[in-house]
């Protein structure tokens, strides 16, 4: 008997949180975008429409959490002389106890294809909060070849480019394009921060491709998520914040490379929801 109310006690001390957890997740505005999948058209060098792009998000494998996948390849002659270049980012996120969107693991893919087969890079970090470290991988070809763990250098959360993007299109992060945000970031040299400001100071060029945009904002990522020699990402949302346009400045080998979303009744890409 004792071990009964011992038992009973101890659950009904625990079923409060399971209930507000469960409860979180599904009144969370992140269930309202699942099945979303946004595609766009890119372009660089001198020419247009030489890739395309998405950006979607669904559940993933496990209850409560969220699986976001931006991924872009090459078409057309651009895609035979980058032997049918792909790239891809994946998030897995979860609803942290503030809210938060938190990343559980973020990995990059680059897939080629080579004369005797496709070849695929893969990095990725894998966050361990329970012990404050980050485990970072590489890999060729299904062989790891780096196998690193860090530890995280305070309590404070840390976001990838990919979490960070869906915080702040629910506005977690404060006013995009209105005030200068930080975001915390893990980066292997150690923390650094995600910055998102007004856009200023643009070319004509620029200019001009953002002059219809509801909301636009400088976004500095480190060098190394994309490829770029410097850190800028310039970006516009619509007025649902879904991203409109973009341009990953000075990508090593292709310039300034700029998406477009397609619209919603283009039947080949835009917009629509996979419930």
């Amino acid at each position: 008997m004792l071990r009964k109310a011992v038992f009973l006690l101890c659950l009904g001390l625990m079923l409060p949180s399971f209930v507000v957890a469960a409860a979180q997740i599904q009144t969370h505005p992140i269930t309202s975008l699942l099945g979303e999948k946004l595609e766009y058209d890119i372009s660089f060098l001198w020419f247009d429409h030489l890739a395309e792009g998405s950006i979607s998000l669904i559940r993933g494998e496990e209850d409560g959490t969220y699986l976001v996948t931006m991924e872009a390849k090459t078409l057309g002659v651009a895609a035979f002389f980058t032997r049918n270049r792909v790239e891809k980012f994946q998030t897995l996120m979860r609803i942290g106890n503030d809210g938060l969107l938190q990343p559980l693991w973020h990995s990059s893919h680059t897939l080629r294809d080579k004369e005797n087969g496709s070849s695929e890079k893969i990095s990725r970090y894998i966050f361990d909060y329970e012990n404050q470290q980050v485990r970072y991988q590489k890999s060729k070809n299904n062989r790891t070849y780096k196998d690193q763990w860090f530890e995280l250098e305070s309590d404070n959360q840390l976001f990838d480019i990919l979490s960070a993007l869906y915080n702040l299109r629910l506005g977690y992060f404060g006013s995009v394009g209105k005030e200068r945000l930080l975001v915390p970031t893990f980066h292997r040299k150690g923390q650094q921060d995600i910055v998102v400001e007004p856009l200023t100071d643009l070319c004509e060029k620029d200019r001009k491709f953002f002059s219809s945009a509801a909301t636009t904002a400088r976004i500095l990522v480190d060098p190394s998520v994309f490829g770029t020699k410097g850190r800028d990402v310039l970006a516009s949302f619509d007025a649902m914040m879904r991203p409109q346009k973009g341009i990953i400045k000075n990508v090593i080998g292709l310039g300034d490379v700029r998406g477009t979303l397609r619209p919603p009744d283009d039947r080949v890409g835009g917009l629509w929801y996979e419930k």
